[in-house]
């Protein structure tokens, strides 16, 4: 990562920032935090945004009303299963502006167009909407007196009377009427209606009349017991007479507010992509003002700074010189700020790029850290399909990875990246399946009775034995231990695939800490299990565990001499425990055997449980047998899938990554135009 440096004349700063927008090669610095110095202040001052950035955003919240407008009236599209299936990214518009003056004019121009169309049936829709929820809620009080026989004209405030309605508890209403009767000297008209249930409690709808100079008293007392007031005034007639009214109103805002949301419907379909374009470019504007924000400048200078990858430096120092006509100096240096400040970008090849996803899941790299995409990428895919191993699973899995990269990933980057990890972890997953004869399970031997262990068809039965490896042909002989089944096979591959991963892993901690010149940690973090892992290669090679022993010993005394050198005899005593942690990490990977052997068992036990319905079960058992086999198997597929991709990762993020990648970067964030709906 370099880091460019630029003075630029003010009247050329518009141009510069545009381009650099458009190329998104670069990440702006915020310079404020280096301006708070005195160094710096004595000849650069804080800039601060565009003035038209203002301007903007009071368009953009304008326009913004308008779509969300366009969006509550929309009917809810019906999605058809190919659109579903296959769905398209958004048509772009053409849309380039030479400065944020032109896009505001034209912004301006396209939103008094569509204000002229949609600002009366808008205001109109307001006025329908707030009466329609006003005469709801009138409707809602006035229906809990409609038994009462009165006209409402009458409530509220008199000349000599005080009426009011509303809702008391049950509970409550003996108290009510005592406590009115107090305050009010007997001068008090309480009127019942029916009991009403409102939000689980039962309730009495009232109506109270008392004398006029006692109103300030009643309401007090009304408040104390939680008495639920209701608004209606300006009406007349009885309860029931309101409420004919009320529907009938109601019945015509509906009517009158399905033509408006119609009527507004077509302008929708008229303005709503342009408006969504004129936004985004809007949104544009305001980011690129907003950078200004970020620089310093003199009475006639800007001075800018920002990070750029070290292959695409002179290309942003070109972009800046040109969009300046020269009026600007530009210099390309090496970073200047602590490695955790330096952001960072991965750049791997194409078919490796995806794989970035997991990288990023645990954490980007520090600056000047390896980059572990590369080392994920073939460890996973292997663990991932002898964790699931099966073919049909597999295909499934590929046909599932497919869809998401070629279809969904159309509009959707996490779609792409994921399909195409899936799609490449479907294809590991099927060659694992072919080896170990895995096709649903023993689906084969239950239901055509075709075993592919004794045809020879399968290298090695997770489950059992093959014609490769049995009791009669074993793989090889150790000493005691003779590897004649699929499961000891399959484990003792584990453990050497685990041992190769961690010595790889190794390796890469043990030259990164030598490059950085820590030679001392690359030897006892590093060194100090690679002599380990070469000593139990070069003992099992020639027979001899003697060699093996020698150099656990070796390496017991050399961690117990570091952790004294550390704390003394308590972390002496410590360190003599280090060798475990390193079987610990050896054993992990038998986790490739424990899945596999999942897959294969939840499969087997699904072939069985099917068979026996389609054998015992009369009539139906064919069908109870292949609603068995689907459920069954989708259940297995999807648990042990995800279990497999958990559990890959586990191996790399804990037992991999531990040997050598600590993570924690700050990843690189491009000042680039982000465009959905345009196109420059």
């Amino acid at each position: 990562m370099n880091k460019i440096r630029a003075v630029i004349l003010d009247e050329k700063m518009d141009s510069v920032i545009r381009n650099l927008h458009e190329s998104g090669l670069v990440e702006l610095y915020d310079m404020s935090a280096k301006l708070e110095s005195p160094e710096w202040r004595a000849f650069l001052a804080p800039a601060t945004s565009a003035e038209y950035t203002r301007q903007i955003a009071t368009l953009m919240i304008k326009i913004g009303r308008i779509i969300d407008l366009f969006k509550s009236v929309k009917e809810e599209e019906k999605t058809s299963i190919k659109e579903l299936l296959n769905p398209q990214p958004p048509k772009k518009k053409k849309m380039s502006f030479s400065s944020a003056e032109e896009a505001i004019s034209y912004a301006e121009k396209v939103l008094s167009d569509v204000d002229r169309e949609v600002s009366e049936p808008s205001a109109k829709l307001t006025k329908l909407e707030n009466r329609k929820n006003e005469l709801n809620l009138l409707k809602e009080q006035v229906k809990y007196l409609q038994d009462f026989d009165v006209d409402l004209k009458c409530l509220g405030v008199g000349e000599f009377v005080y009426i009011v309605s509303g809702l008391i508890s049950k509970d409550k209403l003996s108290e009510l009427e005592k406590s009115l009767d107090d305050v009010t000297d007997g001068y008090c008209e309480i009127v019942k209606g029916n009991v009403v249930v409102s939000e689980n409690e039962e309730k009495v709808p009232v109506i109270i009349a008392v004398l006029k100079e006692y109103m300030d008293n009643v309401g007090a007392e009304l408040r104390k017991l939680g008495f639920e007031r209701f608004e209606i005034s300006n009406v007349e007639g009885t309860p029931k007479e309101l409420l004919s009214k009320i529907n009938q109103e109601l019945n015509n805002i509906t009517s009158e507010i399905e033509n408006i949301t119609s009527q507004l419907r077509k302008l929708a379909e008229k303005w709503e992509e342009e408006l969504l374009a004129v936004y985004e470019v809007l949104e544009i504007e305001k980011e690129r003002g907003d950078a200004y924000s970020l620089c310093g400048r003199t009475e006639r200078t800007y001075v800018l700074e920002a990070w750029v990858p070290q292959k695409y430096a002179e290309k942003a120092k070109e972009i800046i010189e040109n969009a300046a006509d020269g009026y600007a100096f530009v210099e390309i240096a090496e970073p200047d700020e602590p490695e955790e400040k330096i952001p960072v970008l991965l750049d791997n090849p194409k078919p490796i790029k995806p794989f970035e996803i997991l990288t990023e899941m645990f954490a980007p790299p520090k600056y000047n850290e390896v980059d572990p995409t590369l080392l994920i990428v073939p460890g996973f895919l292997m663990f991932y399909g002898i964790m699931l191993t099966d073919a049909v699973y597999g295909f499934l899995l590929t046909l599932v990875g497919l869809f998401l990269w070629k279809k969904m990933g159309k509009v959707s980057e996490g779609a792409y990246n994921l399909g195409y990890i899936l799609t490449l972890a479907g294809i590991a997953t099927v060659i694992a399946g072919l080896v170990t004869g895995g096709y649903l399970g023993d689906f084969l031997y239950q239901f055509l009775g075709f075993d592919v262990y004794k045809s020879g068809l399968a290298l090695v039965n997770p489950l059992g034995e093959s014609a490769y490896i049995s009791e009669a042909n074993p793989l090889f002989k150790m000493g005691n231990i003779t590897v004649n089944n699929g499961p000891m096979a399959i484990l003792i591959f584990s453990i050497v695939v685990g041992i190769l991963h961690l010595f790889i892993g190794l390796l890469v901690g043990f030259l990164e800490n030598i490059k950085r010149g820590n030679k001392k940690d690359a030897i006892l973090n590093q060194g100090l299990w690679l002599f380990l892992i070469l000593a139990i290669v070069v003992g099992v090679a020639i027979g001899n565990l003697t060699i093996i022993g020698a150099a656990v010993v070796l390496v017991i005394l050399v961690c117990m001499a570091k952790g004294f050198m550390n704390g003394g005899i308590m972390d002496a005593l410590l360190g003599a425990m280090d060798i475990t942690g390193f079987l610990g990490n050896v054993l992990s990977y038998a986790r490739l055997l424990a899945l596999c052997l999942a897959t294969g068992g939840l499969a087997m036990a699904v072939n069985i449980m099917a068979k026996l319905l389609w054998d015992s079960v009369p009539a139906v058992g064919i069908i109870l047998a292949i609603l068995m086999l689907l459920l069954g198997h989708t259940f297995n597929f999807v648990m042990n899938g995800l279990g497999s991709f958990i559990h890959s990762l586990r191996l790399h993020y804990v037992e991999f990554f531990g040997q050598f990648y600590e993570g924690g970067g700050k990843k690189f964030t491009p000042f680039k135009a982000k465009r959905e709906f345009t196109t420059p």
